[in-house]
């Protein structure tokens, strides 16, 4: 089922170890990119993480954070990062004296950095954690499936629509056109035989009425619109994987035809049904592109 890239999830799962809270927002981009901010002590499972999420999710940004809260009753030691610390101390010594600040770096300024002085849970060991996180990693990919899935088919809705339109103002196009094509031509008839009057005729003035002759018959664009329309909808019916990659060539096509066609018809009614077209287009570009 088509999914939007957009979504957001947010899971807290209860365990003897603690409260994991996982949230993930996801946002459009071309290809699958993983940002994640996790607590202290968790980075480890960084791995663990990206690889459960590739296995769900194939394109967007996903920003990951997560958090454990251990049980009150757990036994817990005052943790001091001596190394961090030292080269924390460092730095702002580095800055005070490039900056010409008055003053000492004291231990306010140090444990006012969380990394320095923090709080760790003797019980839990990262072989027990990760069974925890993973649950409730699982759990908020679920619901940000789902809530990317609800927004999928309301894309895939509205480019339904816009291809009604676009079905619409072609066979509209379809119906005008014997009239505007015979208007067409009467005026095109007469600009040959003013270019084709004289007692020689230029070479240029052949090339230019060959061209004019050409521009007369714009069903070949109307055809391969008609294709492609029929392209979009199979594809939709089939909801491959990548679907958004591929409803976006096929509007990418579809808008080069509509361009074709408003540039060969010089008819003023055909003109704004290919406006109409363009806009439908558009939309439909917009939308596949918030697809997966």
């Amino acid at each position: 089922m088509s999914q939007s890239m957009t979504g957001y999830s947010r899971v807290t799962r209860q365990s003897p170890l603690g409260a994991v809270t996982v949230e993930l927002r996801g946002t459009n981009h071309r290809y699958l990119e993983i940002d994640q901010r996790v607590q202290d002590g968790l980075s480890g499972f960084g791995g663990e993480i990206s690889q459960l999420i590739k296995r769900h999710l194939l394109r967007g940004h996903v920003d990951v954070i997560v958090s454990v809260q251990p049980p009150k009753s757990g036994a817990r030691r005052l943790f001091f990062d001596e190394q961090f610390a030292r080269s924390y101390y460092e730095a702002l010594v580095e800055l005070k004296d490039r900056f010409g600040l008055k003053g000492d770096v004291t231990l306010d300024h140090l444990l006012s950095n969380p990394r320095v002085l923090n709080t760790k849970d003797e019980n839990i060991k990262r072989e027990e954690l990760w069974p925890v996180v993973q649950q409730g990693l699982e759990a908020a990919l679920r619901a940000l499936i789902a809530f990317r899935r609800a927004e999928g088919g309301r894309l895939i809705k509205d480019i339904k629509q816009q291809m009604n339109i676009i079905a619409r103002n072609v066979a509209a196009i379809r119906k005008h056109l014997p009239r505007g094509i015979a208007a067409q031509k009467q005026r095109l008839g007469e600009r040959f035989k003013a270019l084709t009057s004289g007692a020689s005729i230029a070479p240029s003035h052949v090339h230019e009425a060959l061209l004019l002759l050409k521009e007369v018959d714009v069903n070949e664009e109307l055809v391969r619109l008609e294709s492609h329309l029929t392209h979009m909808e199979q594809t939709l019916k089939v909801q491959q994987q990548s679907v958004g990659k591929k409803l976006d060539f096929i509007s990418q096509e579809l808008q080069r035809e509509a361009n074709t066609l408003g540039a060969k018809a010089n008819d003023g009614t055909i003109v704004r049904y290919c406006i109409e077209i363009k806009g439908a287009i558009e939309k439909i570009r917009e939308q596949a592109q918030n697809l997966e």
